[in-house]
């Protein structure tokens, strides 16, 4: 028989004392079903594991595995000896070598045994956190590692999370006035998944206000000498029967003082799920998990992807909500990059309301390619009916073509640009349907001013109008056109300006750049404009690294340091004292560091051809050979 899992309890929204015991309740339930158990705690002790002992039975016999993060506050006395030079971790074994492992009873003897066991298995990883000020250095025991919160998942990917009052202690659990709050991950991903980034990063060492270290040896080493002599800690063996006890001499466990403190039994729970509905339901939760789940949209799409369309979805995916412009040349897969992406987002659902505007020449294409390659079932919009590709599940289940009246409540939806472009049916568009998660425009290009480059007063045409009105409704937007510019500059500025320009890159600021920063030597004047342009993108996309300064300038590490301090400061002094070969520098670095480069991804049959010769492609690429002819 299969454990219970966590959707399978009713688990409330807030735990506190006037519910009753928060070890039974709660504690041990969620560990029962776990196979993953990540906390963050203030302080901890082994008895509140040992309080837990029937939890901690289930998360082992699940194979499970145990994070636990715990505060560790120096003196001023040890943080005055780092400051002279000592390391800190050497400070932080010297400060837990002072509260001895010295259990004062039989209780806290076995409790150890069960912390000593789990570490020894490799079911229990501990770290500490030393507090610190901005600066990286730790500070004295005024300041405490103060986060307290718990994330459980079980084996069907479900989690829950948990944040609130208490600290891994069994006067947290049991004795103080502590509450919890729980989250669900199929009621509320969003808030599970920031305390597992808060967790993965806190981990993983990337706070600037701690620094965490492993536990040191000599205190491991001190703790495994309460290893258990049998195979299993008095703690999780199981209880002998009557029969098996008569003539024994009562256990420590049967003690007057251990029976106060043993747990109630468990609350009934439902009927443990089947095998099958476990499988389904851990493919349906595959998506959202953090650990690999935005690979298995392509794991199982039908299609190959090339290495640099696996590149686009994941700049695509990883910086949600997207904003890009696909500009490869024709026949380099636009589309399937951007399937990709609708897969991904639909099974996590990050996207629940998807819009795909195309020509309607290709619109059969689209949702062709959608459905065989992606098995995405999405209907096209004709401006009458929904119409939906011919499937046996559709035949058996006797569903016809619907009207389409209500075409834009269907979740995810393919229609005309040309239609929608229409004042009628855009004003369905804007005024009826609801917001958007993604759109998709394909053949972009086709959004534009009229008479291009001819004036420069704004003259949109009717698709361009149309999303600039759209941009406000979607979350998401994907720009696809081998051809953003047709015959001005300004109207790859229309499209960029669609994704979200920062606000000093207006239309005349971006044609400036590129004229300033080509001139042979811009004058003093040209090169404020730049450095103003080049800080404001820093800040709508975060900044360059010093790393890859050096890569662009090939000016040294001090160099480029001092190039970037002069782009980025607000004085005009530091700029006009850089030397030639530094303002070629400056210029080069100005040039890279674009809108373009963070809102558009381009990329050439050439460089498939590279992949190809490096063996990165299954089969070659063809050789396009034109020839202009006059008639």
């Amino acid at each position: 028989m299969l454990p219970p899992m966590l959707r399978d309890r009713n688990w409330r929204i807030r735990y506190a004392p006037d519910d009753g015991d928060l070890v039974r309740l709660f504690y041990i339930p969620a560990l029962q079903d776990a196979v993953r158990y990540h906390r963050l705690t203030g302080y901890f002790n082994a008895g509140a594991l040992a309080l837990a002992a029937r939890g901690i039975e289930g998360l082992v016999r699940n194979d499970g595995h145990m994070r636990l993060l715990v505060g560790c506050t120096l003196e001023a006395e040890e943080i005055a000896a780092i400051e002279r030079g000592e390391a800190l971790r050497e400070q932080v074994e010297r400060r837990l070598a002072q509260l001895p492992l010295a259990p004062p009873d039989a209780e806290a003897t076995g409790a150890l045994e069960l912390l000593a066991w789990m570490i020894g298995r490799g079911h229990l990883d501990v770290k500490v956190a030393v507090p610190c000020n901005a600066d990286g250095v730790p500070v004295p025991d005024g300041a405490i590692f103060h986060e307290k919160a718990g994330i459980v998942e079980d084996g069907a990917g479900d989690r829950i999370a948990w944040n609130g009052s208490l600290n891994e202690t069994p006067a947290g659990w049991q004795r103080n006035w502590e509450s919890v709050h729980v989250y669900a991950s199929w009621e509320d991903p969003a808030r599970v998944e920031i305390e597992e980034e808060n967790f993965s990063r806190l981990w993983a060492n990337r706070s600037p206000r701690l620094e965490v270290l492993d536990v040191p040896s000599a205190v491991r080493q001190d703790l495994m000498r309460f290893l258990p002599k049998d195979d299993l800690p008095r703690r999780l063996q199981p209880e002998p029967s009557a029969g098996e006890r008569e003539g024994l001499a009562p256990r420590m466990e049967d003690a007057p003082e251990r029976r106060e403190s043993t747990p109630q039994p468990l609350p009934p729970t439902q009927t443990p799920v089947d095998l099958r509905t476990l499988v389904w339901r851990f493919i349906e939760q595959a998506p959202q998990m953090s650990d690999g789940g935005a690979q298995v949209g392509v794991a199982t799409a039908a299609v190959e992807p090339w290495p640099h369309q696996a590149r686009a979805f994941q700049r695509l995916y990883a910086q949600w909500p997207p904003k890009l412009l696909l500009a490869d040349e024709v026949g380099l897969g636009k589309t399937i990059q951007a399937g990709m992406l609708l897969r991904q987002a639909w099974l996590a659902g990050k996207a629940k309301r998807i819009l795909i505007l195309a020509p309607k020449a290709v619109l059969a294409q689209w949702q062709i390619e959608l459905r065989e390659k992606f098995n995405l079932d999405w209907p096209i919009y004709d401006g009458k009916t929904l119409r939906w590709l011919p499937s046996r599940a559709r035949q058996m289940l006797g569903e016809p073509d619907s009207a389409g009246s209500a075409w834009h409540e269907q979740p995810a939806v393919i229609v005309s640009s040309q239609l929608m472009r229409r004042q009628e049916r855009a004003a369905v568009l804007l005024e009826e349907a609801e917001p958007w998660d993604v759109i998709v425009l394909d053949e972009a290009h086709h959004a534009r001013r009229r008479s291009a480059g001819a004036k420069r007063e704004d003259r949109p045409n009717a698709l361009l109008r149309l999303m600039r009105a759209l941009k406000q409704r979607t979350e998401g937007l994907l720009l696809l056109t081998a051809t953003p510019m047709q015959v001005h500059p300004i109207e790859t500025w229309d499209l960029l300006d669609l994704l979200g320009l920062p606000a000093a890159w207006s239309s005349d600021a971006f044609l400036g750049f590129f004229e300033d920063v080509e001139a042979p030597n811009p004058s003093a004047e040209a090169m404020e404009r730049l450095a103003h342009l080049f800080r404001s993108v820093e800040r709508a996309f975060g900044e360059v690294s010093r790393e890859e300064a050096e890569r662009i300038t090939g000016l040294s590490r001090l160099q480029s340091g001092k190039l970037l301090r002069a782009l980025r400061d607000d004085s005009t002094i530091p700029r006009r004292q850089l030397a030639a070969q530094e303002r070629r520098a400056a210029l080069a670095l100005m040039r890279s560091n674009t809108p373009i480069r963070h809102l558009v991804s381009r990329h050439t049959r050439q460089l498939l051809r590279r992949y190809a010769k490096a063996g990165r492609l299954g089969s070659p690429i063809a050789e396009r050979d034109v020839e202009d002819r006059f008639l």
